[in-house]
């Protein structure tokens, strides 16, 4: 044989060896059907055609979100995925790695062959860099689950619990959820639930609207069962220190009168706006606001429309003015950072508590709204991180994947919201009839008639709980920062 002629056989071989390796890289087993190992390859290539069509089958039938996070929610298929996947991983560069061998030539030179090597351990690092990353989100994902949702809350009753079936919620009208924005800082003397909002969705529709409290919020009723009721029998009435904000650290002050009930705070927040909102509530969460700054930035920001000019830190001075401000955020549409979003959701240096109100609804219906996946998985370690340090809920982490479809469902529903202000409640002398009504009526708007009306001016507000005495006064046409009617996020901001 010519010279020439065998080596041009020889590439070719090399040429054969690295494209089969390539091949087996892209497809587990498909560069061992051409080796003396092909019966091998065949058996690989059909385990991966099964898995395939297992996953089709499920993204066909579910959707590829939706499969995705019904993975994500369950700890013990997180750890069988995590499993499968280191042996996959090892399987595929195993048989990478059987391929360069069943397809090296003996008349290799030493350049062909230390490129062939280099080659081959190239394909290995590509697959098991990303298979290393997967398992570790998985088992990241798994703690995660395992320490959100395992918290030592007053929990639900079981009333609006989903069951099992194609519709875990078939049968449960409503469920509704308390999110508590907890600012406990080492400038603030016990815990400080600054932001109370209850989320009560429409379990078939998805239909969800958000109800405000106002921190300053005064005479609040405690329920018959808690202990604090025999303090206050009618109501946390000591005036402006008495607070509801201030219901969780009252509580706590009183720890000795919940000898079985290792969270005091959080189940008399629970039960005084309960009393407040006529809502039996299911489930809570509580975000620290140190961590919600970490979130947002985990998102990648958020973007709102910025409807007044807020100022980011800063106090008043003695005289009435303004010290102390770091910069502030202009009106506008704008994507904050987790510092500015953190500030437009708090700042009340130049506006109110029921400005910072609506711009809390706000920024909730953003977040849920601007929820972007493939930015989220890049950063999930650190969102990760921020989520069990800073959230706790007690959701079971069994009915996570009910959660996962009912969250599908809010997604592709309307998201509205009442706040109580001024405008339609007097924060110092509430009318929690009143209150109770206007709540009946947000969550039945096509029942209501008080929508039709204003709802109780400050002026027109009875004294007393138990009265159901409204205005008559016509309402605005427009939404204002107070507008007392339900609002959809996108007319809040």
């Amino acid at each position: 044989m010519p010279r020439s002629r065998r080596r041009v056989e020889i590439e070719r071989a090399a040429r054969r060896s690295a494209f089969l390796t390539i091949l087996g890289t892209l497809i587990p087993g498909a560069g061992l059907t051409r080796t003396r190992y092909f019966r091998l390859g065949w058996i690989v290539l059909s385990l991966v055609a099964g898995v395939l069509a297992a996953l089709a089958v499920a993204v066909f039938s579910k959707g590829a979100m939706a499969t995705a996070l019904g993975v994500a929610v369950r700890p013990g298929v997180l750890l069988l995925a995590a499993v499968a996947m280191v042996l996959g991983g090892l399987i595929w560069v195993w048989t990478i790695v059987l391929t360069h061998r069943g397809t090296r030539d003996r008349r290799f030179d030493s350049v062909q062959r230390s490129g062939l090597r280099l080659l081959t351990a190239a394909m290995c690092v590509l697959v098991a860099v990303p298979m290393a990353t997967a398992v570790r989100y998985s088992l990241v994902q798994r703690d995660v689950i395992a320490s959100i949702f395992a918290q030592n809350l007053a929990g639900t009753d079981g009333a609006a619990a989903p069951g099992e079936g194609v519709d875990p919620w078939r049968g449960v009208p409503r469920v509704t959820v308390l999110l508590l924005g907890s600012d406990a800082g080492d400038d603030r003397e016990g815990v400080r639930t600054d932001s109370m909002i209850i989320a009560s969705i429409n379990a078939q529709t998805g239909d969800t609207v958000l109800f405000s409290l106002p921190r300053n919020l005064q005479n609040v009723p405690f329920p018959a069962s808690n202990p604090l009721s025999k303090l206050w029998p009618k109501g946390y009435n000591c005036g402006s220190e008495c607070l509801l904000n201030a219901v969780w650290t009252e509580a706590v002050n009183h720890k000795d009168l919940f000898p079985k009930d290792p969270q005091p705070g959080l189940t008399t927040v629970r039960g005084v706006l309960s009393e407040i909102t006529g809502l039996r509530i299911d489930y809570t969460a509580i975000v620290d606001l140190k961590g919600f700054e970490s979130l947002v930035d985990a998102m990648g920001g958020v973007t709102v429309n910025v409807t007044e000019r807020l100022p980011i830190a800063g106090y008043h001075t003695s005289s009435g003015g303004l010290a102390g401000i770091e910069s502030w955020i202009e009106p506008g549409v704008q994507k904050l950072d987790g510092h500015r979003a953190l500030w437009f959701a708090r700042s009340r240096l130049t506006t109110d508590d029921y400005s910072r109100m609506r711009r809390q609804r706000c920024i909730v219906g953003k977040i849920v709204d601007q929820v972007n996946p493939s930015t989220m998985l890049q950063k999930y370690p650190e969102l990760a991180g921020v989520a069990k340090d800073n959230l706790q809920t007690d959701i079971p982490a069994g009915d996570l994947p009910a959660w996962v479809e009912l969250v599908s469902r809010v997604k592709k529903s309307q998201i509205r919201s009442l706040t109580f202000t001024p405008e339609n409640i007097s924060p110092g002398n509430p009318n929690f009839a009143g209150i109770r009504k206007m709540v009946k009526d947000a969550l039945d708007p096509a029942n209501s008639t008080s929508m039709s009306q204003a709802s109780p001016s400050p002026a027109a507000t009875p004294t007393g709980p138990a009265s159901t005495k409204t205005s008559t006064k016509a309402p605005t046409a427009t939404p204002t920062t107070h507008q007392a009617g339900p609002l959809t996020i996108d007319e809040a901001c």
